[in-house]
């Protein structure tokens, strides 16, 4: 078992402490009432024995009893840290546990950045009420950014505090329950401070290739379900081509002598092209689904599974777990993160 830790340049629990307190003087307002969400989070989750006891929903029910064997599959064989996590549940109506707000300027793909202690500079601010989301979001809209504002079903505390299986964690099913549930753990097992993109490419990479040897390992991948995987996956590769066509062509566009106005009508343009490029991949689905702007780019982007680093490593590793993460902690030394 390899272990890593959460890396920081912060070395000990003082200057954490001390980091905390002069970012509580400095963003009050947004870390005491995200505090609070925390606090209230903790004292209304319960245990998942608990949980599963009293759940009356078959389904639900089902999907509880499962995390401890994902979590213990995840620590054994994908190489992750062991921790606490995902022993308590956190029942919620709520579309998300938390709603997130990334940003960036009109004519470039460059993410708008937030600054925490432990975390560093991270592109994406976390809300408990989806209306202060909306109040952050429409300010930047305001002030000229493009926003992106999407509900997640999960985020990590980084081993800091408990994390819960939450309600919205269980709404898409068993697929997106392994894999939400993998990807949180590795941010708990490697994550790497002020390297927003880098981490969640790492968790994407982890959480792609440990579902499918969770289902494999569970006797779930039939021919048909083989089939379906498959073919979801080819999709998959396909839209990240185009994303990255599309955000080599963007970048081109911003880059170039024109004004401002006509970089944005050659973006326009681009994300029309791109609208239509996706419905063939994905027909059926509505139009605002597809809703592209700079934020959501970065999005898309930032979460992909298919890095060259990555693959890369894996490729060098022979698929080892254990190996694997010996190279990603490697590659992280060398880079001086």
């Amino acid at each position: 078992m390899v272990r890593l830790k959460v890396r920081s340049r912060l070395k000990n629990k003082i200057l954490v402490l001390f980091g905390i307190a002069i970012l509580l003087f400095l963003q009050s307002c947004y870390l005491l009432k995200q505090g609070a969400g925390q606090v209230k989070l903790r004292l209304d989750q319960v245990s998942l024995d608990k949980a599963i006891e009293k759940e009356e929903n078959r389904e639900i029910k089902k999907l509880l009893a499962e995390v401890p064997e994902i979590k213990k599959f995840a620590v054994a064989h994908l190489e992750l840290q062991h921790n606490d996590n995902y022993t308590s549940y956190y029942a919620t109506d709520k579309a998300g546990i938390a709603f997130v707000v990334t940003a960036s300027p009109k004519v470039e793909l460059k993410p708008y950045t937030w600054w925490f202690p432990i975390i560093g500079s991270v592109p994406y601010k976390g809300f408990f009420e989806k209306k202060d989301a909306i109040e952050l979001e429409t300010e930047l809209q305001e002030k000229g950014y493009d926003t992106w504002l999407f509900a997640a079903p999960a985020y990590s505390t980084l081993g800091w505090f408990n994390d819960p299986i939450t309600t919205p964690m269980l709404k898409r099913g068993y697929y997106s329950l392994v894999a939400t549930l993998i990807h949180e753990m590795v941010h708990t097992t490697l994550y790497v401070e002020g390297e927003g993109d880098f981490n969640e490419q790492l968790a994407s990479f982890v959480e792609d290739k440990g579902t499918m040897e969770y289902l494999e390992y569970k006797g779930l991948l039939t021919d048909d379900k083989a089939v379906y995987l498959e073919n979801q996956k080819a999709k998959r590769k396909e839209f990240l081509k185009l994303m990255s066509k599309y955000t080599a062509l963007l970048e081109g566009n911003y880059a170039g002598d024109l004004s401002k106005e006509e970089k944005l009508l050659g973006k326009q343009a681009l994300y029309q092209e791109l609208q239509k490029e996706v419905e063939v991949i994905y027909p059926g689905r509505p139009k605002e689904f597809w809703r592209f702007n700079n934020a959501r780019m970065l999005q898309y982007n930032r979460y992909r599974e298919d890095s060259d680093l990555l693959n890369g490593l894996w490729r060098q590793s022979n698929s080892d777990w254990k190996h694997f993460w010996l190279l990603v902690n490697d590659y992280v030394d060398k880079q001086g993160w």
